[in-house]
C-alpha cells in the first residue's frame, strides 16, 4: 500500500477526520491529505505549523530527559490534532473535529504508522 493510499484509509476510518498526512521536524511535509477542510484552511501552514511543533515537543522530552517524543495531541477549539512518530524526525499526523471520537482516531493512527513504516 502506497503512502497516499495509507492516508486515505486513515481519513476514511476516522468520522470528521480534516487531513491525514507525514510531516518531518524541519518543517516540510512529505504528504498531506486534505478532506472536507474550510475554504480557508492554510495547509501549507499547517504542514509548517505541525512539524514545528512536532520538533520542539521532541526536544524538550529530550531535554527533560523523558527519551524520544513517541506521541503528541494539540486540541483547539476546532480541531485535534494527534502526531506520532513513525521513524525519528518523521511524524504521522491526523487532523479531527474537537468533538470528534479521539479514541477512534489513535486508533488508526496507530494503523497508519505501522503502515506508513512499511512504506518509508
Amino acid at each position: 500500500m502506497g503512502m497516499h493510499e495509507v492516508l486515505r484509509s486513515a481519513v476514511d476510518s476516522v468520522q470528521g477526520a480534516k487531513l491525514a498526512g507525514v510531516v518531518g521536524t524541519d518543517g516540510l511535509s512529505v504528504e498531506m491529505l486534505l478532506n472536507d477542510v474550510d475554504a480557508g484552511f492554510d495547509s501549507n501552514l499547517a504542514e509548517i505549523e505541525l512539524g514545528g511543533l512536532a520538533a520542539a515537543a521532541s526536544a524538550a522530552t529530550q531535554r527533560m530527559q523523558a527519551g524520544q517524543l513517541r506521541d503528541l495531541i494539540v486540541e483547539g477549539d476546532t480541531l485535534t490534532y494527534l502526531a506520532s512518530q513513525v521513524i525519528p524526525g518523521y511524524y504521522a499526523v491526523l487532523g479531527i473535529p474537537t468533538n470528534g471520537n479521539l479514541g477512534r482516531a489513535r486508533f488508526a493512527l496507530r494503523q497508519m504508522v505501522t503502515q506508513l513504516k512499511e512504506t518509508m
